[in-house]
C-alpha cells in the first residue's frame, strides 16, 4: 500500500504543473479503491469546470444536458460537510431522503448509482476543488478503509491546489506584465467577468474601467459595459470583440478589444476566457470602411452606412445618397447601434470618433466613399 501511496503522491504533485494528468490521477485512485469513475470540479471565480474518467463521460453529458448542474443539492451539501475529510452518500442522507430526493429517484438511482465518497479542498484567490469518486449501488457502501485512504492523500491534492493555483497567478501576472512593457492597458478576464490578472496601466491609467466586488470588471460606460460583459459570457475562440468607448471630459475616445483565450495562449492563462485590452490611437486619418467592419463586426453595408451617419448625415440624406429606402437605412442603423452599444446617431458618432485614429495603409481595392 505504501508504494502506491507514494506514486499517487507523486502524481498528485505533477498535475499541479500539468493539469491535463489531473484525470489520470483520479482515475488511478480510482482504479487502486475499485470505483466505478471519479470526477474532479475546479471552480475559480464562480465559473467551476468538470473534469472526469472516461467511464463518467456519458454520465456527464446526461447530467448537463438534463439541468442537474444547477440544482446539485448533493454535491452543495458534500462542499458543507466534507470540508475536513471525504464524506459518503450515507454520512449526508438518511436512507429516505435519498429515497425521495429529485436527484437520487430521477437520475442517479435508475443508474444503479448514488453510493459515492466526496471532499471539498479549499485553495487561495477564490479557488476551489471537489474531488467525487462513485461507486455501483449494487457494491453495497464505501468501506471505511478507502476513506482512509482517500483521506491520506487529501493535504496532497490540497497543497497541489495552492501550487498550482500559485503557478497560474504567476503565468497571468507575466502576460499582463508583457503587454505592459509595450504600452497597453490589459487584464486576464473570466467568462463571468472576474479579473485574474491586471497590469498597472489597466488598473492606474485608465478612469474609464475598475474592478468591483468579487473582483468583477466594470466599464463606466453603461452600453458598453454591456457589450463586454455579453462579449465574455458568449465568447467566442474565432471572433475578438471590439466595443467604443466615447470621448469624456477627462480622457479620450478609446476601444476595448476582447480578445480570446485559445490553444497555446491559455498555457499562459490556464483559468481565463480573454485577455481585456485598451486601444487609445493617436494618429489621425478619416474613417476607413474596413477598420469599421473589422473593430465592430459590421456587415459591408453596415459599415457604409455607419460612415456616413458619422460624416454628419441624417438617415433620410443617408438613404437617398446610397440609393436604398429609408426603412432600409432605418433597420440597418439599428443594427449598429446595437453591435456598437449606441443609443442613437448622436451617441454612435461620439463613440466611433475613435476610428478616426485608426491609420491603414490605403489599397487599391478599397471601396469607394462616395
Amino acid at each position: 500500500m505504501e508504494a502506491i501511496q507514494s506514486e499517487l503522491i507523486g502524481k498528485i504533485y505533477e498535475a499541479a504543473i500539468f493539469k491535463d494528468r489531473w484525470r489520470e490521477v483520479v482515475a488511478a485512485i480510482g482504479r487502486y479503491c475499485d470505483f466505478w469513475g471519479g470526477a474532479l470540479t475546479w471552480e475559480a471565480g464562480g465559473e467551476r469546470k468538470w473534469m472526469v474518467t472516461a467511464t463518467l463521460l456519458e454520465l456527464l453529458e446526461e447530467f448537463m444536458a438534463e439541468g442537474w448542474a444547477a440544482k446539485n443539492v448533493r454535491l452543495e451539501r458534500a462542499n458543507r460537510e466534507g470540508q475536513f475529510s471525504f464524506v459518503r452518500d450515507a454520512d449526508l442522507f438518511t436512507m429516505e431522503e435519498r429515497r425521495t430526493m429529485p436527484i437520487y429517484r430521477e437520475f442517479l438511482t435508475p443508474r444503479g448509482l448514488g453510493c459515492a465518497t466526496s471532499t471539498l479542498i479549499a485553495g487561495p484567490e477564490n479557488t476551489s476543488m471537489s474531488l467525487i469518486f462513485e461507486q455501483k449501488l449494487a457494491k453495497g457502501s464505501i468501506s471505511d478503509e478507502a476513506i482512509r485512504f482517500l483521506d491520506s492523500l487529501r493535504p496532497h491534492i490540497a497543497r497541489s491546489l495552492v501550487l498550482a493555483t500559485e503557478l497560474d497567478q504567476q503565468k497571468a501576472d507575466l502576460l499582463t506584465a508583457g503587454l505592459s512593457a509595450i504600452g497597453a492597458p490589459a487584464a486576464i478576464v473570466q467568462d463571468n467577468g472576474c479579473v485574474l490578472s491586471a497590469n498597472p496601466l489597466f488598473t492606474t491609467a485608465l478612469r474609464r474601467v475598475s474592478i468591483r466586488a468579487r473582483d468583477r470588471i466594470f466599464l463606466h460606460d453603461e452600453s458598453a459595459n454591456r457589450l463586454l460583459l455579453d462579449a465574455l459570457a458568449n465568447i467566442a475562440s474565432d471572433q475578438i470583440k471590439s466595443i467604443p468607448l466615447p470621448a469624456t471630459e477627462d480622457e479620450q475616445a478609446c476601444i476595448v478589444h476582447v480578445i480570446p483565450l485559445c490553444g497555446n495562449a491559455l498555457d499562459f492563462a490556464p483559468r481565463g476566457t480573454a485577455i481585456v485590452l485598451i486601444a487609445q490611437p493617436a494618429a489621425a486619418q478619416a474613417n476607413d470602411l474596413r477598420i469599421l467592419k473589422g473593430l465592430y463586426d459590421l456587415t459591408r453595408s453596415e459599415a457604409r452606412i455607419a460612415i456616413e451617419i458619422q460624416s454628419g448625415m441624417a438617415l433620410p440624406e443617408v438613404a437617398r445618397r446610397l440609393g436604398i429606402s429609408y426603412e432600409t437605412a432605418r433597420s440597418v442603423a439599428k443594427a449598429i447601434y446595437a453591435k456598437t452599444g449606441s443609443s442613437g446617431q448622436s451617441d454612435l458618432v461620439r463613440r466611433l470618433s475613435v476610428v478616426a485614429r485608426y491609420t491603414l495603409p490605403s489599397s487599391p481595392q478599397d471601396p469607394p466613399r462616395g
